[in-house]
């Protein structure tokens, strides 16, 4: 079965962080891996504390997502992969103060994930332009439109369009006392491409999903999740003038050779 069929998940989500639950969940056998308490309760609020105090700013997209650090979804129609390069280095300053106040979340991660690979695992570099953008902090309290993401698609001429599985992951920090749940549906994309430029990926159509399995769930402040990205997902909003739903995340691609590679989220 290729990667773009659906198929019913084994399981609806497993607790342990290990081979062959990574495996399952790069090949699209399960839809998520949880991880509880991955952050402090202190580390969470000190990420909160210093993501307030950071260089905020916001996407083009509406409902509006507040984040540090940057966004590859942003370069990909009008911008050639050089700009996106060139303005790493400023993202990553623009992070740093965050990390530097609470705690390194992709190296957490990263460290987490290294174990039960099957190859190395590191922030993506494209040849002779250097490393990507990986960690972008999102506030996102209005909620975040249905979307995929899948790096042949989203990024047809960089580096991560090698890559033949991706994943999503995110920790959580503060969470709506109601709504902020992510849903995810069990239909990997497989849009048609016009070339080399990428389609459509936010706020795509919902039509072909109304007999998709799904899964849903309300992240915990603390909690690492970790989702096959291909799969169309959205975000419900926050209950209105409640708290905020602050998360970290990046992608989390597997190259051929079985490298794991990580590059910035898009929304």
């Amino acid at each position: 079965m290729g990667a773009s069929e659906s198929r019913r998940w084994s399981e609806r989500s497993v607790d342990t962080l290990a081979r062959a639950s990574l495996d399952a969940l790069f090949d699209n056998k399960i839809p998520a891996i949880r991880i509880k308490n991955f952050a402090s309760l202190a580390e969470c609020a000190a990420f909160c504390a210093a993501t307030r105090a950071g260089a905020l700013k916001h996407y083009n997209v509406q409902p509006p997502i507040g984040y540090i650090g940057m966004a590859q979804y942003e370069y990909r129609w009008d911008k050639p992969k050089e700009a996106y390069f060139a303005d790493v280095a400023a993202a990553d300053a623009a992070l740093r103060p965050v990390f530097d106040r609470s705690f390194d979340a992709l190296q957490r991660v990263i460290d987490a994930l290294a174990p039960h690979a099957r190859g190395p695992v590191g922030v993506a570099k494209e040849p002779g332009l250097g490393a990507y953008f990986a960690g972008i902090v999102r506030v996102a309290a209005a909620g975040i439109r249905l979307h995929a993401d899948f790096g042949p698609y989203n990024s047809p001429a960089y580096e991560v369009a090698r890559i033949n599985a991706q994943l999503g992951w995110n920790i959580y920090f503060e969470m709506p006392g109601s709504g902020g749940e992510t849903i995810v549906y069990n239909r990997p994309w497989n849009p048609t491409m016009t070339g080399r430029t990428p389609p459509k990926s936010y706020g795509i159509d919902d039509a072909d999903l109304a007999s998709a399995e799904r899964f849903t769930f309300a992240p915990e402040v603390g909690e690492l999740i970790l989702f096959n990205s291909r799969n169309p997902h959205e975000v419900t909003a926050g209950e209105p003038g409640g708290p905020d739903r602050i998360s970290i995340g990046a992608f989390v691609g597997r190259m051929p050779d079985g490298r794991l590679v990580m590059w910035s989220s898009s929304v």
